[in-house]
């Protein structure tokens, strides 16, 4: 197994690519932390419950490894602090971080609110901060460690429409670059995975802000992908693959680098 002995904390694990990581990094041996808000946030639409977080623990545990819930809001510095102390005090370490917790809005530049930008900003961009600094300090110690941000294709290849999804993730990007600069003296792989499209709740909350089919807007945002059809379908088995790949042993000389996983299409 690849990650005998090793922890992992996952942000957003109540459902979708959180909760699909969770698992794919257990079957690899890993012990996991699942985090998430499971609460809603004004205006982002309906986010993991605790129900779900709870069936990602269960789902963890029923492959054979260990795993903890814990209910806390990445935008709150304090909530993560404290986050962070219980996974230590649970496992005595942490080997493995994926940033994945976010949000997306979609709304033309004139009609952005208050709320929906500092949502979007809080949760995509404060809340990798707010995961990463309580939780590097162990990894220094240990001098090791994996860090890895979900920034999205949009963050690479800008849409309409959702300039401040795209303008976070776009800062995921460059926050990945500096901290691989800043760890790399501490033996810390820091690495960023731009997914593409994928059928989750983030699609189909999309889809409910712009009046549209779930299935509609899904092959809307799929028509420019280079592989085309089902085949051009970016799945949360994907992103969890490549989430493994940069948690393991194998990419140990990959460092500063984004993996769009997008069926092609930030080079379309």
């Amino acid at each position: 197994m690849k990650f005998e002995g090793q922890v992992a904390f996952v942000t957003g694990a109540a459902h979708g690519q959180g909760a699909s990581h969770a698992r794919y990094l257990a079957r690899e041996g890993a012990k996991v932390v699942a985090l998430d808000i499971c609460d809603n946030i004004s205006p982002i639409y309906p986010l993991g419950t605790k129900e779900e977080l709870e069936a990602t623990v269960d789902a963890v545990k029923a492959i054979g490894s260990e795993a903890i819930s814990i209910v806390a809001d990445v935008r709150s510095s304090s909530e993560m602090k404290a986050a962070a102390d219980r996974a230590l005090e649970e496992f005595g370490r942490i080997d493995i971080l994926c940033n994945n917790a976010g949000v997306c809005i979609v709304e033309a530049i004139d009609e952005i609110t208050d709320d929906s930008l500092d949502a979007v900003i809080d949760v995509n961009v404060k809340g990798i901060f707010n995961t990463t600094r309580f939780i590097v300090p162990g990894m220094k110690q240990q001098r090791s460690g994996k860090i890895i941000n979900t920034s999205s294709a949009g963050g690479i290849k800008a849409l309409p429409y959702v300039s401040h999804y795209a303008a976070s993730k776009g800062a995921v990007v460059l926050a990945t670059q500096s901290w691989a600069n800043e760890l790399a003296e501490w033996e810390i792989n820091v690495n960023a995975i731009a997914p593409g499209t994928i059928y989750t709740g983030m699609i189909t909350g999309i889809a409910g802000q712009t009046d549209k089919d779930p299935d509609a807007a899904f092959e809307e945002f799929n028509a420019n992908n280079l592989f085309k059809g089902t085949r051009g379908h970016v799945t949360v088995d994907d992103i969890s693959k490549m989430v493994v790949y940069l948690a393991s042993d194998d990419s140990r000389m990959i460092t500063g680098q984004v993996f769009p996983v997008d069926a092609g299409w930030t080079a379309s």
